[in-house]
């Protein structure tokens, strides 16, 4: 008998904050970092770490021009931000055995260290391709612009694969930064939850006599939780009983609606906000996110885990963790409602077609959206590229 054993690597682990702070990056850092220690990876954390001097000057710089400009200065991608980074990760790097550089979340930590050995980034977007797509870039200084993207570049070109969560991301690099496509991993995120429901509770039938939509956020407006909230009301005047659980998002004006409620920030990162939000997910039959831009919700993992499908809006990175038809569908990005409402009815009026639904949404988080299933396409990919 043959007995096959698992690749492990001594792993120099690369994040501005502290892998441990599951507030970073949605807590996609922490959950990177815990399923490689888990799989028997040798991972040590070169975070926090931040030119702190920097940051207080370069952010003081960007609030002055966005008050007297209203133009943005993107000084995280800055040239000389980013090679502040690299100075201090190639020092930390010195100090440490290890066989491969895993930089997590960011371009500007990667673009200018300075290594012997393979290097691979973890990201969601490419700014090449997002410039005036999400508000952090949107109305950029132009000289800001150009060192943001060559920042960006920089980092992928230097890398020995980029781990896109999207085939949307991956696009874009080979698109804007003519990334060769041995380069470019697609592979989608898991969920970030420290525990995960059982498969017969996150499927045990719900009462269907009046159907819950639950929507998750932090931002009323980026979030389209005023759509959500249109199609809530079309439906209502369809006749159609529903209702419609709103968290974290805080609508600029009071809204007061029978069939709507509003919770305040849940935060996943303690017990007692994941138990919390599970009851929630495990008592609502759809999740609604009319998202106006995103790179990768992540909670489109932990709705599939709940064996809830999903319905959002069809724009930017959302197709990484949505399949049509198996854990949701994409809504044209133009629609303010109706579509989302008449997508909601077919779908009641099918309850068994529902329950197949929440099943595949369940299989698909079972198959691809976990950490376990990230760490293996991983690590089976650096094996691929450095051996």
């Amino acid at each position: 008998m043959v007995l096959l054993t698992a690749v492990l690597y001594k792993i120099a682990f690369i994040t501005e904050q502290s892998p441990a702070n599951k507030h970073s990056w949605s807590g996609t850092n922490h959950y990177v970092f815990e399923i490689l220690k888990k799989k028997g990876h040798d991972v040590t954390a070169l975070g926090p770490l931040t030119p702190r001097f920097l940051q207080i000057v370069f952010g003081i710089l960007n609030q002055i021009s966005l008050r007297l400009f209203k133009t943005r200065f993107d000084y995280r991608h800055s040239t000389v931000y980013s090679k502040a980074f690299g100075r201090l990760f190639t020092k930390k790097l010195k100090s440490i055995d290890h066989d491969i550089v895993v930089v997590c979340g960011g371009s500007e930590y990667a673009a200018y260290i300075k290594t012997s050995k393979p290097l691979f980034l973890i990201v969601d977007r490419v700014i090449a391709g997002t410039i005036n797509y999400h508000s952090i870039l949107s109305g950029l200084w132009k000289f800001s612009e150009e060192q943001s993207i060559h920042t960006d570049k920089t980092a992928m070109h230097k890398a020995r694969a980029v781990f896109f969560s999207s085939p949307w991301a991956a696009e874009h690099a080979k698109k804007y930064y003519n990334l060769k496509s041995g380069q470019s991993v697609i592979l989608p995120f898991g969920a970030n939850l420290d525990s995960i429901v059982s498969r017969d509770l996150a499927l045990k039938q719900k009462d269907f006599d009046e159907c819950k939509l639950l929507l998750v956020g932090t931002y009323w407006k980026n979030k389209g939780a005023d759509i959500a909230f249109n199609a809530l009301k079309i439906l209502l005047q369809k006749g159609v009983n529903v209702s419609l659980t709103i968290v974290g998002c805080i609508p600029p004006e009071p809204i007061q609606h029978e069939k709507l409620t509003i919770l305040p920030f849940i935060d996943k990162n303690t017990s007692t906000g994941q138990d919390e939000l599970a009851k929630l997910f495990l008592s609502h039959h759809l999740f609604i996110l009319p998202t106006r831009f995103d790179c990768t919700p992540i909670v489109f993992c932990e709705s599939s885990s709940f064996g809830v499908p999903i319905l959002t809006s069809d724009t930017g990175g959302v197709r990484g963790h949505i399949k049509e038809g198996i854990n949701g569908f994409t809504i044209p990005y133009e629609d303010k409602g109706d579509l989302f409402a008449e997508k909601i009815e077919s779908i009641i009026k099918s309850p068994d077609d529902y329950t197949k639904l929440c099943i595949s949404a369940r299989n698909l988080y079972e198959q691809e959206l976990n950490w376990e299933h990230w760490e293996k396409e991983f690590t089976s990919n650096v094996k691929r590229l450095i051996e």
